[in-house]
């Protein structure tokens, strides 16, 4: 969440679920273990965005969430999370300063998306981009929806960070 090339210090928001080698090693780390970084690069690029924007995400997402609301849209940012623990993700989100996103308790059938898309179609219909990140299943659900309701490619970025049964993705 925060890069100082300077010092030699970051800080950041990892989210350990399942057995990946992501959630694996930050399983493994403590406060103030020394780590070797490559540096920041960019998976998603969003120098073109403009606002309104709405951020569709998970827990994988909250360290992007907090970027965005730190950076020079923050004003324009919705933020619409599917989370699988509602009560831990709003305690976490308020200690990011994002308390005021929309977070939605994830269902094993995925039945909580259809609330997703329709908010995220609502929100849409103006000149809203849409960044998509997180579960690979629920973003390309949400992209053929904006898709199917006509939004421009152009305005949709995408990025999955995870896909059950997989592991080595972003």
């Amino acid at each position: 969440m925060s890069w100082d090339a300077e010092r030699g210090r970051t800080r950041l928001l990892a989210f350990a679920h399942g057995d990946g080698p992501g959630s694996l090693w930050a399983s493994g780390l403590g406060a103030g273990d020394t780590c070797a970084f490559v540096g920041p690069r960019r998976s998603l690029d969003l120098s073109e965005i403009g606002t309104p924007v709405v951020l569709f995400g998970d827990e994988t997402s909250f360290a992007l969430a907090a970027a965005l609301h730190h950076g020079p849209h923050a004003a324009g940012v919705r933020y619409l999370l599917e989370v699988s623990n509602l009560a831990e993700a709003q305690t976490v989100l308020a200690a990011i300063g994002l308390g005021t996103a929309t977070a939605i308790g994830r269902a094993a059938d995925d039945s909580h998306l259809t609330a997703i898309e329709a908010e995220l179609l609502r929100l849409a219909a103006g000149r809203t981009d849409i960044i998509l990140t997180g579960k690979a299943s629920s973003i390309q659900r949400l992209s053929r929806a904006l898709k199917t309701a006509g939004v421009a490619a152009s305005r949709i970025r995408a990025k999955a960070y995870w896909a059950p049964g997989k592991v080595g993705l972003d």
